[in-house]
């Protein structure tokens, strides 16, 4: 089992991030101006990056998930090393129905289901229908710098580095905060709808984490 920081160490004009485990260090850094910018996670020894691709025009037509087509946007090309081996998409496919898809050239597809609830955000990440990997994001912070929490089943922690990336990935449509004036601790809590919500299951990380507690290890406050 895997347990990954994500740590926002530069918030307003910079987006930039420590990944941390047991063995396991990264930087990231997403764009300093737009969203769309290039995302990068690196170490001593692998490289990620991920490259916007604007979708096609028929993507972005309102509603078109009522004729039974999905809207996918927010695409990223990913590359490891500078080889191309997969994308990461946000796809919108019915009422109250969105999630982000992670596609591996080597045929492996991951779904991540979004929930907040109160002080957190969560992600639940799927192979199917068996859960994987979890996101844990405090939405209270100092200076807008986030810390997410990534937690990985063994059978799966072969994908650590792309399932860190997309956190990066994640924090850079959700979270991030550019070009803002504040200073000091921000409190919030927040809920969301989505016919999904019942895949966040939150017994799952006591099941195969137990003992494990986000606020006795990263809390802020």
């Amino acid at each position: 089992m895997m347990i990954v920081k994500i740590s926002q160490t530069a918030s307003n004009i910079k987006q930039e991030y420590d990944i941390a485990s047991n063995g396991l260090y990264y930087f990231g850094k997403s764009g300093s101006i737009l969203r769309f910018q290039r995302i990068m996670l690196s170490n001593d020894e692998v490289t990620i990056k991920g490259i916007f691709k604007l979708s096609k025009w028929f993507n972005y037509i309102p509603f078109r998930w009522l004729f039974g087509k999905a809207n996918i946007t927010r695409a990223f090309r990913l590359f490891k090393n500078e080889s191309i081996y997969g994308n990461i998409a946000f796809s919108k496919h019915g009422f109250m129905k969105s999630c982000y898809v992670i596609t591996f050239d080597s045929g492996e597809i991951f779904h991540c289901y979004f929930r907040s609830s109160g002080s957190f955000d969560y992600v639940s990440i799927y192979d199917g229908d068996k859960q994987i990997a979890l996101i844990e994001t405090q939405l209270s912070t100092n200076d807008y710098k986030y810390i997410h929490k990534l937690y990985v089943t063994d059978e799966y922690d072969r994908f650590v580095d792309t399932l860190s990336f997309f956190v990066l990935y994640y924090s850079n449509f959700r979270f991030a905060n550019r070009f803002h004036m504040s200073k000091g601790a921000h409190y919030v809590k927040a809920w969301s709808f989505s016919k999904y919500n019942d895949l966040y299951d939150p017994k799952w990380r006591e099941a195969n984490f137990p003992g494990e507690n986000y606020f006795g290890k990263t809390s802020l406050f």
